[in-house]
Formats: structure tokens, C-alpha cells, sequence
């Protein structure tokens, strides 16, 4: 794959920054080449005419400990077999074919050579994690539930069978995501120095604004594609900024 240029933009193309898993699932089921398409399909024709490229980068937790998680290696697999490509956009009378590399996020745009491990870890359950009591609404065996000793396992932290040792944490686990959002607003500022760059940024997440407004402030105008159903899109979607435009997915 070519890379792209470590600051700025290609000539006549667009940076895409996805934040991968704020894509909904329906959409990431259909692949990497309908995600690409319906994102670059929402923007206008000027910013991708006929012949432009686009360089999209995913973020997410892709380093359990030094290694590729199970997803990132299928995701990298599916770039591998897809991309680069051509997409066309437009109307079948009127196409605009766009090329299309697409990339895992492993590093900073600022510093490609040095990878950021670490950035999938499984973690404890909460501690005070609760189970509702018995019987559970809709279960169709109330009398005799095969989930019926979770109750007793959250409540002791332990495994009602008296000679098992095993605790919760043994059992459960929450699977976390480290520097995700931090990079991608890095790499967000990082592009947006040169004048006039245009850049798509996918998530919902509102940690990523205050990314954004450093990026408007430096002359970048910001296609922000947005799940249709963040629950984040109400608190600055009436905020007048120039260079910002706001889409959903």
C-alpha cells in the first residue's frame, strides 16, 4: 500500500478517519467497501470529483498486549483483499470513480514507524455489577432456569458449587479500548495544518470535538459522519462553526 503523506492531503482527495467501532454493526456486517462508499457517498461532488482519492484509516483496540487482535487480523485481511481499489460514486449516467486506500491505525500519523501496542485489553467486570432477581422477565423456564446460580455468583463472587474456586472475574470479562480516541484526534490535527484540507471524520463519540474545533481553527473543513443514532449529536449539532459539516450514517 502507498502511503499517504505524513502531513496534508493527496491533491484533489480527502483523509477519512474512522472510528470503527462507532459504526453501527448492521453497516460494518456489509464490509469495508459499503462502509467506505456510503461515507464517501454523503459528501459533495466538489469535495471528490471525478479522479480524486481517498485515504481512510480505522481506529480501534487492534494490539491485544504486542499482537493483533482476532478482528484486527480479519480486518486486515479484508483490506489486503479489497483495497486499493476504485469506487464509483455518483449516478450510473454520471460516475465518479475515486480511489480508495484504506489502512488499521497501528501508529500516529506523526510518528508511522512507532506502533501503539496494547490498545485491546480484557479487564475485570465492575465490582459492583448486580444481577436483577429471579425470576427473569421473559425467561421461559422460571421454575427451573439454567441461569438461575448467576444471582449467587455476582452477589459472593463466587461459584455456588462449594468445592469450585473459580470467582467472577474467572468468569466474566470487559473488553476495553486504550488511546483509540486520542490518536484519531491526533491524526485529526495532525492533517488538518495545511489550508483549505478536507477531512471526513466518522464517530459519534464526543470526546473527539474538542479534535475537531482544533482542526476548524486551522483553516480544515470537517465532514463529520455521525451513527444516525448518537446520543451525542444533540449537545453541539445547533453550533454554528465555518468549515464544519455535519452528516449521519
Amino acid at each position: 500500500m502507498v502511503s499517504a503523506p505524513t502531513s496534508g492531503r493527496y491533491r484533489n482527495g480527502i483523509t477519512v478517519l474512522v472510528d470503527y467501532d462507532n459504526v453501527p454493526q448492521a453497516v460494518r456486517r456489509r464490509g469495508l467497501s459499503d462502509l467506505v462508499g456510503r461515507v464517501l457517498s454523503l459528501l459533495p461532488s466538489a469535495t471528490l470529483p471525478r479522479g480524486a482519492r481517498a485515504w481512510c484509516r480505522l481506529y480501534g483496540g487492534w494490539f491485544e498486549k504486542r499482537d493483533l487482535s482476532a478482528r484486527a487480523q480479519a480486518l486486515a485481511a479484508e483490506i489486503r483483499r479489497t483495497f486499493p481499489t476504485t469506487l464509483r460514486l455518483g449516478t450510473a449516467v454520471d460516475p465518479r470513480p475515486v480511489d480508495v486506500e484504506v489502512e488499521l491505525a497501528r501508529s500516529l500519523r506523526a510518528r508511522p514507524e512507532r506502533h501503539l501496542f496494547h490498545t485491546y485489553r480484557p479487564r475485570d467486570p465492575p465490582r459492583r455489577l448486580a444481577s436483577r432477581p429471579l425470576p427473569f422477565t421473559g425467561c421461559a423456564l422460571p421454575g427451573d432456569c439454567p441461569l438461575a446460580p448467576v444471582p449467587r455468583l455476582l452477589e459472593a463472587d463466587s461459584c455456588p458449587q462449594a468445592s469450585c474456586e473459580a470467582r467472577t472475574r474467572d468468569i466474566l470479562m470487559l473488553p476495553a479500548q486504550k488511546l483509540v480516541d486520542t490518536m484519531l484526534t491526533a491524526d485529526l490535527i495532525q492533517v488538518s495544518r495545511p489550508a483549505a484540507t478536507h477531512i471526513a471524520v466518522v464517530t459519534g463519540d464526543d470526546d473527539l470535538w474538542p479534535g475537531i474545533y482544533t482542526a476548524l481553527s486551522q483553516g480544515a473543513t470537517v465532514h463529520h459522519v455521525r451513527p444516525s443514532r448518537s446520543p451525542e449529536a444533540d449537545y453541539y449539532e445547533t453550533e454554528t462553526e465555518t468549515g464544519y459539516r455535519p452528516y449521519s450514517l
